[in-house]
């Protein structure tokens, strides 16, 4: 089998997995998770743990441990971009200029700043982009 036979065979297989029910049940699931989440703290119902725990139980949520840093994304986009312009510091954006810098490198994790459209939810949930509910960020504090 020739290298173009077996892209070709790969690409292939990828599409059957990303048009397969449990991925659509994974996303469908991840993106209700992300709405409730996004619901509950601007009622003010959540507060720094319970957010971090919430984001956590989601299968689908995409982990993110550096440093000092514990960090979800609930219901990522596909342009979800993850940087570390310097050692103790990531950036997480959407792909849009939207995103949130994360001080990885103090003793508790902290966000030190938010670029373009970021709605802060509470003490560590944030929305990224004009989306609601589809990039929430929790950092664990």
């Amino acid at each position: 089998m020739s290298w173009k036979d077996q892209v070709n065979k790969a690409v292939d297989s990828l599409k059957d997995v990303a048009e397969s029910e449990t991925v659509r049940s994974v996303v469908s699931k991840a993106k209700e998770t992300t709405k409730k989440l996004t619901q509950r703290a601007k009622e003010g119902a959540m507060d720094a743990a319970e957010a971090f725990f919430a984001a956590n139980t989601d299968p689908s949520a995409l982990k993110l441990h550096h440093i000092n840093a514990d960090v979800t994304i609930v219901s990522p986009s596909d342009g979800i971009e993850i940087t570390r312009p310097a050692g103790g510091t990531l950036v997480i954006s959407d792909g849009s200029e939207n995103g949130v810098v994360i001080n990885a490198a103090a003793d508790q994790a902290y966000v030190t700043e938010t670029i373009g459209t970021v709605s802060r939810l509470n003490a560590n949930t944030y929305d990224i982009g004009p989306e609601d509910g589809i990039n929430v960020v929790v950092v664990k504090m």
